[in-house]
This record gives structure tokens, C-alpha cells and sequence, in this order.
């Protein structure tokens, strides 16, 4: 004959299903670790950084010979705390005191910590010349 189920049975297994389990309290625990490591970096990001303006610093990477002329590619790197936007690059070709041509490029967002790159169109060839390249001016984002 069939046994029949009580109160105290059907309430034990109730209990059981309700208590988590071990593997459920670890899983609970690294979540919450996890939620205030976050937290705490997002804060601690929040309060050490100064603020500091880009620090833009344009390099040569290379000449490349096209169509009408010649490419110099460069790459801008911001080595501030703060983002910049519209970044205007100067390139200046000259020979000794006699400046010879000059070129320009736009760089849309350079975030901190980062790299960009691009180039600037010349028609005479900047190998044989004295190639100047610097970051005439940003917006701030």
C-alpha cells in the first residue's frame, strides 16, 4: 500500500529546495566581489585623475610616393589624461630658413592614452628636406 505524505514531509522538501546551495553561495559571493571591484575602480579612476590637457605627440612613420606627389603618414599619440577632438596636424617642409610647403590634417578623436593615424599630401619630395610635424590645436570633446 501506498504511503501517505504528511505535513512534515511535504514541508522538508519544501525547506530543501529553498536553501541554496554551496555551489549557489560561492557563485553569490564572486558576483558580489565582482560588483565592488567595479565600483571601487570606477571611484578610484573618478578621484585620481587630474585632469591633466592632452599631451600630443605627432612622429614620422613614413614617405610614400603617389599619384601628383607624396604622403607622409604619421601617427599622433595622446599621451594625456583627457580626451581631444578635431586635432589639427602641421606638417612644414622647408630648406634651412626657406620654408618650402606646408600641409595639414585633421584627426577627428584622439582619446587618452591612445594612438591615431594618418597623413599629410605634400608635392615635393620630404625626404631631402627638413620635415617638421607637430599638433597645432584640438577641441576638448
Amino acid at each position: 500500500m501506498a504511503e501517505k505524505k504528511t505535513d512534515n514531509d511535504i514541508s522538508d522538501k519544501t525547506d530543501q529546495l529553498a536553501r541554496p546551495t554551496a555551489l549557489e553561495w560561492i557563485v553569490a559571493v564572486i558576483g558580489a566581489v565582482l560588483v565592488a571591484g567595479s565600483i571601487g575602480f570606477l571611484l578610484f579612476s573618478a578621484v585620481s585623475q587630474t585632469g591633466k590637457p592632452p599631451i600630443l605627440i605627432v612622429k614620422k612613420e613614413s614617405v610614400v610616393t603617389v599619384e601628383g606627389g607624396f604622403l607622409v603618414k604619421f601617427s599622433l599619440e595622446n599621451k594625456g589624461e583627457t580626451n581631444a577632438a578635431a586635432v589639427t596636424i602641421e606638417g612644414k617642409l622647408s630648406d634651412g630658413e626657406k620654408e618650402i610647403e606646408t600641409s595639414s590634417a585633421s584627426i577627428s578623436y584622439a582619446p587618452s592614452n591612445s594612438t591615431r593615424e594618418g597623413g599629410l599630401f605634400f608635392t615635393e619630395n620630404p625626404e631631402g628636406l627638413e620635415l617638421k610635424l607637430r599638433a597645432a590645436g584640438y577641441e576638448k570633446p
